[in-house]
């Protein structure tokens, strides 16, 4: 694509100040836009390339929940996707960012590896996390990059299939002091506040369940971390006062008025793409754009994030 743009437009350029016989020099006014309109999209290539995946952003958010009284602080991150593009040093840059907030506990909804071909060295890219937990309460989830499903695409009845990485990864998050949780429902105490946490498992591979949250105390909130948004719209799922999500990436690139142009499922509406939404039945939904990138090494007008909640 960098070939494509700026090589057509560097022979224009030079044709119409160097060769002034040529059609180029003859038609100045046609091609003296072209080749300027060829040049921005060379430098929106480089930047969404280059420089704007390496940008890391925090997201401040505050969210009202009834059923809590004392606030809490929550780190969120999802979709790092160690691997070809980020490695251990991406890791360690999110880890300071977070240490920098002070958070009251860290949750990490899946997808921590990019697991496109058979690299076990993508799981070691972890390491780093231990330096984080040993400070903070982290919680995690698997993602569908797990079980080798995704790799840039996730059809809802269709997935691309590579490496199932799910015991290993869990194995090493655990070995890492990560509370690692599938299907699991779990009452926290945090600033003297109690409330569930649920964290679910992968929709793609068919292995969300929802049968922990049968016995609840009504008067505590519940709190989800279920990686995939989709399942909002594929299953019958029972009231959770507000769920965390990623996957989607925000679209990876988002254009004004179109919004998410890398669209991983359209089960899933563009608004869902990222941000909080409220769901009908009065519970709420906040969907990270995550902190790496699948499929394109590509962010456009969406850096990378770790979200800050706070919980009140």
């Amino acid at each position: 694509m960098l070939i494509l743009t700026a090589y057509p437009a560097v022979i224009f350029l030079y044709s119409i100040y160097k060769r002034h016989q040529s059609l180029e020099a003859k038609h100045k006014k046609i091609f003296l836009p072209i080749s300027i309109i060829l040049l921005l999209a060379t430098a929106t290539l480089l930047w969404g390339s280059f420089v704007e995946p390496r940008i890391l952003v925090t997201n401040r958010q505050e969210i009202d929940l009834e059923k809590i009284e004392k606030p809490i602080k929550i780190a969120l991150i999802a979709d790092i996707h160690l691997g070809p593009y980020k490695k251990a040093d991406w890791l360690e840059k999110i880890i300071a960012k977070i240490k920098i907030e002070k958070p009251d506990i860290i949750f990490i909804a899946g997808d921590y590896i990019y697991n496109s071909e058979y690299k076990p060295e993508e799981i070691d890219y972890l390491e780093p996390l231990k330096n984080l937990t040993k400070e903070i309460p982290t919680y995690a989830i698997q993602g569908n990059h797990e079980y080798g499903i995704g790799d840039g695409s996730s059809n809802y009845k269709n997935p691309i299939i590579n490496a199932n990485w799910s015991k290993e990864i869990k194995t090493k998050m655990e070995s890492l002091g990560v509370h690692y949780m599938t299907n699991e429902l779990e009452k926290l105490n945090i600033n003297e506040q109690g409330f569930y946490l649920f964290g679910g498992d992968s929709i793609l591979a068919d292995k969300l369940e929802f049968d922990s949250l049968q016995d609840r105390d009504e008067n505590l909130a519940t709190i989800a971390m279920i990686h995939n948004p989709i399942y909002l719209f594929t299953t019958n799922y029972p009231r959770i006062d507000l769920t965390l999500s990623g996957h989607t990436h925000g679209g990876q690139i988002r254009l004004p008025i179109f919004g998410p142009i890398g669209r991983v499922d359209n089960l899933i509406p563009a608004n869902f793409y990222e941000g909080l939404n409220y769901l009908p039945n009065g519970d709420k939904i906040f969907v990270t754009s995550g902190a790496g990138e699948s499929g394109p090494r590509a962010r456009l007008f969406n850096p990378p994030e770790i979200v800050i909640i706070t919980i009140k």
